[in-house]
């Protein structure tokens, strides 16, 4: 454009001004359009890698699932089906025995598995956080484990969204202390205020220390992700022997009144 200007003052002919200024357009049109197309496809790229990644992951997470939850209960059954049926002639009742291991062992491969296509099934919107999470205490109840839940507040204060990342985050919480706390009692409190949904899930199991799990436990990162994309927060404490506190809390932004979700 400095030579542009240059030729333009010292050109007294017009026609051939107006032709320097095209060729300038034109040139600073292409460079700008090639410019333009290569960050588009260093986006697409960029956005092409981010759903190979979550694509991979999923598939991780799955065939972990598949292994730890249906392969370990087949398994089980297998074997226990072998060693019944070497003890049916000579110890009947050892054999009866064994058969009612895998009779458990069945029945709790088919929960798993119905279970993860529970996961893996596109989720309708959670329309109250206290029916899903009652919905889902029911499906985990044990009679060894207490698990008591209290839900305050307005629940049409927190968006559909607010609500549906709220469930899968204390869900997440949940589960934790039922497979790896062993509490005996697990108390779930959700609170929603006009300002901020707050939710807590407190055990009294064998613990752990989250230092020493940090960037490797996938539950506690999922959970920490979901609410940061709401600019809200995850706090889990607790330590060996002393069971686990994690809380969440996301802040709600006002609505005029009349427009509440149904």
């Amino acid at each position: 454009m400095h030579h542009l200007v240059r030729g333009i003052v010292a050109e007294e002919d017009r026609g051939a001004a107006a032709e320097l200024i095209t060729l300038a357009v034109a040139g600073l049109e292409e460079s700008l359009s090639r410019r333009v197309r290569e960050s588009a496809d260093g986006y697409h790229g960029f956005l092409l890698n981010l759903v190979h990644e979550a694509q991979e992951e999923e598939r991780r997470r799955v065939a972990r699932e598949l292994h730890d939850r249906i392969g370990h209960g087949l398994s089980v059954a297998h074997q226990q089906l072998a060693l019944s049926e070497a003890y049916r002639a000579s110890d009947a009742a050892r054999a009866s025995a064994k058969i009612g291991v895998v009779q458990q062992a069945i029945q709790e491969t088919m929960e798993n598995l119905r279970q993860l296509t529970s996961e893996l099934h596109p989720r309708t919107p959670v329309r109250s956080l206290e029916k899903s999470l009652l919905g889902f205490l029911e499906e985990v109840e044990r009679d060894d484990v207490s698990v008591v839940l209290d839900v305050s507040g307005d629940e049409s204060w927190a968006e559909p969204r607010v609500r549906g990342e709220a469930f899968l985050i204390v869900r997440e919480a949940v589960r934790n202390a039922l497979a790896h706390g062993d509490p005996p009692r697990v108390l779930v409190r959700v609170n929603i205020a006009p300002h901020e949904l707050s939710a807590s899930v407190l055990d009294n199991g064998r613990g752990f220390d989250p230092g020493a799990v940090r960037g490797h436990g996938v539950g506690m990162t999922s959970m920490r992700e979901r609410a940061e994309l709401l600019d809200g927060r995850v706090v889990i404490a607790g330590a060996v022997g002393q069971g686990c506190l994690v809380e969440l809390f996301i802040p709600l932004k006002r609505k005029s009144r009349g427009r509440a979700d149904a």
